[in-house]
């Protein structure tokens, strides 16, 4: 079992996910928390440490806001939201479908 070198509070946790969010690299992340970039890096790129969870949510969490915004713009008529909705689904779907065909 894989430990957490890095146990961040909740003020830092939430700024991880801001910052996967916004596209910064793990060690950018490191750097602007001043916290051991092995270390940091270890936790970012293990899942079920505290760090890999809020990196992945705050990646997540934009892209299906975005999303979310896009389906609103689609229902009301939005031809270009609709469009991009769709992109947006059938890129989900792929990804789903290439992570079952990992798990089998």
């Amino acid at each position: 079992m894989d430990i957490d070198y890095i146990l961040p509070d909740e003020e830092q946790k939430e700024d991880i996910e801001r910052l996967a969010a916004l596209g910064y690299s793990v060690a950018d992340m490191a750097l602007y928390f001043d916290m051991n970039v092995s270390q940091f890096s270890h936790d970012a790129e293990t899942d079920g440490c505290i760090i890999c969870h809020h990196i992945k949510r705050g990646k997540l969490t934009v892209k299906a806001n975005a999303n979310m915004k896009l389906m609103i713009s689609a229902e009301s008529g939005n031809i270009t939201a609709l469009q991009q909705l769709a992109k947006a689904q059938k890129e989900i779907e792929y990804k789903d479908f290439l992570k079952q065909l990992s798990d089998d």
